[in-house]
């Protein structure tokens, strides 16, 4: 655990923390990529969140458990450290943690661009420029400040998922629209159903990124772990029920080509303006770019504190009590990431990265577990981390695989 002469303040609530998760999960999947993913399963959409949601979970109940014997900043890269003692392998797992990070706020960012031209007008650099400088000045000002915000937009994310599925929910109403819909699951395409799993994978990653403010939670043995499965049950069954609802009401092809699906999904509603949700949208990818900004500069603060080079970026500003030069870094590189690669790239980028340190993270606790008799306030069965490691390669091997 780094000791400087400023430390993280813990001020956040279990409940604070799964508005956090939530933002942070729900944002990403669901209001950016929900187009592609249909694009991809076509009818079958549901069956890939479910599958992703499974794969996701049980990795959840690991992280769940490390962070109970480790709570500390630092996250993947201290729980590698822990269990291998193995520096070289522990800077390489925190970087590349950050750097995951940073590609995902970037698709993030993109998707964001997408619905701010929807919305209003505008030019894509320029919206992105603004909006990363304008959300690195918040991250830079404090954690709770910045959570709060996260915590409001999430509430409002949730109401424009509702706002959806009461618009196009209609159609589970219509019993000719089932039939449609049964029609098409008489065929299965495996290779679609794979490709739109390991996007909608991406939808849930974010309950990672919230061991990264262990330091900073209130009781954080007992509420993070709780946090975390809590954000990922609701996030799991908001993407089941807005994904059943769009295949079941909208053609996949008219939400894969749309740049602001969920926008798409409303412009038949005699009383929702889909600019609306095109309004609500913008908010809630906003709010996982702050999540993102949250966490990479912490993971950078919990990886450089020993460092000879880079000690200035585990910087606490005594004033704030942030992590200010790594906040700034993170906002650089997330604008240079976002200008320069097309969403989808990014997004299967992130998955993959991800799934690597999945299946790494999951191994750590298998080792921490045997080694590690005593108590701690949230243990799993031993086959949890076995089927996590197993199937996140899985996943990364199907993907692989459906490139040639």
């Amino acid at each position: 655990m780094p000791t400087q002469s400023a430390s993280l303040k813990r001020s956040l609530s279990m409940p604070a923390m799964v508005f956090y998760g939530l933002g942070t999960i729900v944002g990403a999947g669901i209001y950016v990529l929900i187009g592609k993913i249909t694009g991809e399963a076509g009818a079958w959409t549901p069956l890939a969140f479910l599958i992703a949601a499974v794969i996701a979970g049980f990795t959840g109940l690991s992280y769940a458990e490390l962070v109970s014997r480790h709570p500390w900043s630092g996250g993947e890269a201290v729980y590698i450290e822990q269990a291998f003692h193995k520096p070289w392998l522990t800077q390489w797992v925190g970087w590349a943690v950050v750097f995951t990070g940073l590609v995902s706020a970037s698709t993030l960012i993109k998707g964001f661009a997408g619905y701010f031209i929807y919305l209003l007008t505008g030019n894509e650099p320029t919206v992105i420029i603004v909006t990363i400088v304008c959300i690195g000045c918040l991250a830079c000002i404090g954690v709770k400040a910045t959570v709060s915000v996260a915590v409001t937009i999430t509430l409002l994310e949730l109401i424009g998922l509702s706002l959806v599925i009461l618009v196009s929910g209609k159609s589970l109403l219509d019993p000719s629209k089932w039939s449609i819909w049964q029609q098409q699951l008489v065929t299965i395409e495996w290779q679609g159903v794979a490709a739109a799993t390991f996007l909608a994978f991406y939808a849930f990653i974010g309950f990672e990124d919230m061991v990264n403010m262990a330091e900073e939670v209130k009781e954080v043995s007992v509420a993070l772990p709780k946090a975390i499965i809590i954000s990922l049950i609701l996030a799991t069954a908001l993407y089941i029920f807005v994904s059943l609802t769009a295949v079941i009401a909208f053609p996949p092809s008219e939400l894969a080509n749309s740049p602001a699906p969920l926008a798409t999904m409303t412009e038949h509603s005699t009383w929702l303006s889909p600019k609306v949700l095109a309004a609500i949208s913008l908010i809630a990818i906003v709010n996982g770019v702050i999540v993102q900004l949250l966490m990479a500069p912490r993971v950078i603060y919990g990886i450089t504190a020993s460092s000879r080079f880079l000690k200035p970026l585990a910087r606490i500003n005594p004033i704030t009590q942030t992590p200010i030069n790594a906040t700034i870094l993170t906002s650089l590189l997330i604008m240079l990431f976002s200008l320069a690669l097309p969403l989808k790239q990014l997004a299967q980028t992130t998955s993959g990265i991800i799934l690597c340190l999945f299946a790494l993270v999951n191994v750590a606790l298998l080792v921490l577990k045997k080694r590690e008799r005593n108590c701690v306030s949230f243990q799993v069965p031993t086959v949890v981390p076995v089927i996590g490691f197993v199937s996140s390669l899985l996943l990364l091997l199907i993907q692989f695989i459906s490139f040639f």
